[in-house]
């Protein structure tokens, strides 16, 4: 089975910014791993990464991450 999985997910699992989120984050990954979910990634992931980015870091990391 495929998933789509929002970028913001993503990064409340990368970044502890709200540890409830960061849990719930990590729970979603747990799940689609003991399940063998695919992860399907859209062409816009990419837009929108480098825009959560920008809002948590600063441009130049941001940019570098892209």
């Amino acid at each position: 089975m495929n998933i789509v999985i929002d970028v913001s997910v993503l990064i409340d699992r990368l970044f502890i910014y709200n540890e409830e989120r960061s849990r719930k984050a990590r729970n979603v990954f747990r799940v689609v791993d003991e399940k063998g979910y695919n992860i399907f990634e859209p062409q816009v992931f990419g837009v929108e990464l480098a825009s959560q980015l920008i809002r948590r870091k600063p441009r130049d990391i941001a940019k570098r991450i892209r």
